[in-house]
């Protein structure tokens, strides 16, 4: 087997999971994210003694290869079962939701142990020279790194910014099916409430309003020391009020959260996720070519759910592994 330096775009759980089987694997792998740790969205904030999950709320797992990380991830103390049905609601499937011990982070944080993790890298280019990919920085430190390969795990949109940046273009067919990716839109609002809220275990509620997908405390969930929230919008309601200013989108999120949680918002901050959820995938779990030692992956190939993205992750992986 060839030995490769390989460099992974995106610290998600794709391409997390992706970078740390191929340095399983003996190459040497190096993982570029432009935010300040990985996780993507399996996102974990710390706000003064809060714990908050203000990305993905949970994942299930139901293929063999992704029961096979559940159960390192328990053995090693990383997630724990948090609730496989709501009292009262027959509407929403039976099946354990795991969540991180220490908040949605913790998976992507255990799986960045086995590889190296350039942070705070928002990549401005990468050229093809000689078989060899070169990846250059946008400011920062101005960093350039080489790779026999390349692994972009990041949203479907900024790999074609990045491709128009480094006047890349692949074949005609793939640049469509990339073009034709499509994700939602959420409006996250997420705060520090002025005492428990109403909600019971697992403390989450769905649905409560038309405007609004999904509502959490982060303490009775357990992995937040003071009582704290978070809330998504709904797409139609994201889409809406997508480029307002806060003083006309939060309002109503604020009022829904008081009614919901029966506890005062003492603060709060927003966060717009862009790519929320696949609607329209690549239509195959990931790409791969040997001619351009390139491969992509991430949910825009896997679909909704983590487990998904996941599984896009470890078969790109698969796929360079068969090419080393």
């Amino acid at each position: 087997m060839r030995l490769m330096k390989i460099v992974v775009i995106g610290g998600g759980i794709s391409g997390c999971i992706c970078a740390s089987q191929l340095a399983k694997a003996g190459h040497e792998v190096r993982l570029l994210e432009k935010g300040r740790g990985v996780g993507g969205r399996m996102s974990t904030r710390r706000w003064g003694d809060a714990r908050i999950d203000h990305g993905a709320q949970f994942f299930t797992a139901r293929s063999p290869r992704m029961l096979k990380y559940v159960e390192e991830w328990r053995a090693s103390k990383v997630i724990i079962p948090w609730y496989d049905q709501i009292p009262g609601r027959a509407d929403i499937p039976v099946g354990i939701r795991y969540r991180g011990e220490n908040g949605m982070t913790s998976p992507a944080k255990y799986l960045a142990q086995f590889f190296s993790s350039e942070l705070s890298f928002f990549v401005e280019q990468i050229e093809r020279l000689e078989n060899r990919w070169i990846i250059r920085e946008r400011d920062g430190m101005n960093r350039v790194l080489e790779a026999d390969h390349l692994v972009i795990t990041i949203p479907s949109v900024q790999m074609l910014e990045l491709f128009a940046r480094s006047s890349i273009s692949l074949d005609g067919d793939t640049m469509n099916r990339l073009r034709n990716i499509n994700h939602t839109r959420c409006l996250a609002l997420l705060g520090l409430l002025e005492g428990p809220s109403v909600l019971n275990s697992p403390g989450t509620r769905t649905h409560p309003v038309e405007e609004v997908d999904w509502i959490s405390d982060n303490q009775v969930k357990g992995i937040s020391p003071a009582a704290s929230f978070t809330l998504h919008a709904s797409d139609d309601y994201s889409q809406k009020y997508w480029d307002s200013p806060d003083e006309d989108r939060i309002p109503y999120l604020l009022e829904v959260a008081e009614d919901c949680l029966k506890s005062k918002v003492l603060e709060w901050k927003s966060h717009r996720w862009g790519f929320a959820k696949p609607t329209t995938t690549f239509g195959a779990t990931h790409w791969h070519s040997r001619e351009w030692n390139l491969s992509m992956a991430g949910d825009g190939f896997g679909g909704e759910r983590i487990e998904n993205a996941a599984l896009s992750g470890l078969d790109a992986a698969s796929a360079i592994q068969a090419q080393a």
